[in-house]
């Protein structure tokens, strides 16, 4: 029997040392029973970092792609993708380079994928580097009439979850296995994203697919999750315009009556909770990606600009009318992070 062909897809952005990393590590895998080539993708990064890059990982180890633009995590790694599919491979491994995997880990990833031909994703848990909260290890479930997206928070309501309602589960995207003949059929990431909400998105196609997706339980993939707060302003612009872009594209029409002014009426009260909370110039960028969605603005975010007027007094007036809410809700937040520190 021929034997699976895996393409190891990493992305590369200005961090070429973690790129390196990441790559050189990857000379500890087995691959016994499938082939495994290792491609980077160098996303626009600066001449020096592009440079640094080439020099620190072996030509024997990795092919390197460079493309002249940041094309997000969507764009770089659906150049990966296409590869994949144009040069016959049977799987694509998106990994990110800041995550640290098990030697084993592909291994046990390609061997759940050949045990189960409707199986289009499957992912290792997902562990913190710091060894704290496990947010995105074991998978994800969609609530389509609270507009949530719920991680599941242990292995054994993963496993329930997975076994009663395939056609809801969702992997993170950190280090997932796809498997090229589902992408032939669903489609690749969904350019306009950029980055985030790529994982729920392809994860939802899947399942409308006739796909299913899975936590492989006996191995790991440790990957730092970065604290809200400390993220760049680019994260909450992209969040806010993703998470109303993810709901208005995939709702089932049992849910749809109403949907748009519902999302603004919650991202607005999202938005001024940042204020509220301090964090002007992450509400402003917030702020800004609710009204790219709106106006159907997609792709790489532009930012060094303000939301419109009309956006920022509608705003200002949900914050009036939430007060006291908003004080309330901030509070009890405030609290629960207090219970977790001490």
């Amino acid at each position: 029997m021929k034997q699976p062909r895996v393409l190891v897809s990493v992305l590369n952005w200005n961090n070429a040392s973690a790129t390196a990393e990441c790559v050189n590590s990857l000379g500890q895998m087995q691959h016994d029973g499938f082939e495994a080539d290792i491609l980077v993708i160098d996303n626009g990064s600066r001449q020096a970092d592009y440079l640094a890059l080439q020099g620190a990982v072996a030509p024997e180890s990795a092919r390197i792609l460079r493309v002249e633009e940041n094309l997000g995590f969507t764009g770089g790694q659906n150049t990966s993708l296409k590869i994949g599919i144009d040069e016959g491979y049977d799987y694509v491994w998106m990994l990110n380079n800041d995550a640290t995997v098990q030697p084993d880990t592909l291994a046990k990833l390609v061997n759940a994928m050949v045990l189960d031909a409707r199986c289009g994703a499957v992912s290792p848990v997902i562990v913190p580097t710091d060894g704290g909260n496990y947010y995105n290890a074991w998978g994800l479930k969609h609530d389509w009439r609270r507009r949530e997206g719920i991680w599941l928070q242990s292995e054994e309501e993963s496993r329930r979850h997975q076994e009663a309602h395939p056609d809801n589960f969702c992997v993170a995207g950190t280090a997932v296995l796809l498997r090229v003949q589902a992408l032939r059929e669903v489609g690749l990431l969904d350019d306009r994203l950029f980055a985030y909400f790529d994982d729920n998105d392809i994860g939802v196609r899947l399942s409308e697919g006739g796909w299913r997706s899975k936590v492989v339980f006996d191995t790991t993939a440790t990957h730092d999750l970065a604290v809200r707060e400390e993220r760049p302003p680019y994260f909450f612009y992209l969040m806010y315009r993703n998470e109303m872009m993810f709901w208005e594209k995939n709702m089932p029409r049992a849910h749809r009556r109403g949907l748009r002014l519902k999302q603004l009426d919650h991202s607005l009260f999202d938005v001024n909770r940042l204020r509220v909370r301090g964090m002007q110039q992450q509400a402003d960028m917030a702020l800004l990606g609710v009204g790219d969605f709106l106006a159907g603005r997609y792709g790489a975010p532009v930012l060094g600009r303000r939301a419109p007027l009309w956006l920022r007094l509608l705003c200002s007036v949900s914050g009036a009318y939430y007060k006291e809410k908003l004080h309330a809700s901030v509070a009890v937040a405030g609290k629960a992070e207090h219970r977790m520190t001490t």
